[in-house]
């Protein structure tokens, strides 16, 4: 199956997902969305069900990024799918220069088994860019959270980040800065599915509920990307933001 996306001609898309590749693979691609071109919960792969958005997501002026808020209901988008133990997201991240403790995408709902823990990107408490890798113990069924860090965080720029799920191992990289972190689950813990969300939604309680997030494009495909298929997507999303935003580089 192709996909409904668009050339580096910032006012020309191609709808006809049979006769157009975006020069990647876009099996199991299960939702993207480039917000200069498409608005905001418009999913760009054909066949698949869109996102919902929720509250008021905002585009921020002269510029292909969004605003999501950390604080439930406010502003995100609810993609409708589950994080898996096979799977590629891609986030197009501008930290504006903040520090603030917060979610900028995943699918943390609480501790326990009505509402786990998933996954999810995230500014820690001590402003540094990490994730969130939620467990369930299989032997008495407990939940919790595993973290990994990024070594260093470059707050002043934008960047593409990418997070692989792979079996029992997560990886975190800032692709822009060639950074990465990874975390893998021992026998006995287990993956805690939840839905994934752009920008915080679903709760109230993890980092500051005054904090925003701006992100400009993402995608999930439900299967582990290889390195050079990663690096196709990041070329694809740098022409297609180019051709609008010449002078943003990522």
């Amino acid at each position: 199956m192709g996909i409904t996306l668009f050339t580096n001609n910032a006012f020309s898309s191609v709808s006809d997902p049979d006769e157009y590749s975006p020069g990647f693979d876009t099996t199991s691609l299960r939702r993207a969305e480039i917000f200069t071109y498409t608005g905001i919960g418009k999913n760009l792969m054909p066949g698949e069900g869109g996102p919902t958005v929720v509250g008021t997501p905002t585009f921020i002026t002269d510029s292909p990024f969004v605003q999501f808020s950390n604080n439930a209901n406010v502003a995100h988008l609810d993609l409708g799918i589950k994080d898996t133990d096979q799977q590629t997201w891609f986030l197009l991240f501008d930290p504006n220069n903040d520090s603030t403790q917060r979610i900028i995408a995943g699918s943390f709902s609480g501790l326990s088994a009505s509402t786990p823990p998933g996954v999810s990107v995230i500014v820690d408490e001590l402003g540094a860019l990490a994730f969130i890798q939620g467990t369930r113990s299989t032997v008495d069924n407990t939940y919790g959270t595993t973290r990994a860090t990024l070594s260093a965080f470059n707050k002043t720029k934008p960047m593409l980040l990418c997070l692989t799920l792979d079996g029992q191992t997560t990886r975190l990289t800032d692709m822009t800065n060639n950074i990465s972190a990874a975390t893998t689950l021992v026998e006995t813990r287990a993956r805690t599915p939840s839905t994934i969300r752009v920008g915080k939604g679903g709760t109230t309680y993890w980092g500051s509920t005054s904090a925003n997030s701006r992100l400009g494009a993402y995608m999930v495909f439900d299967r582990v990307l290889s390195d050079a298929e990663k690096i196709t997507v990041h070329d694809y999303l740098l022409r297609c933001i180019q051709a609008k935003y010449p002078s943003l580089i990522f």
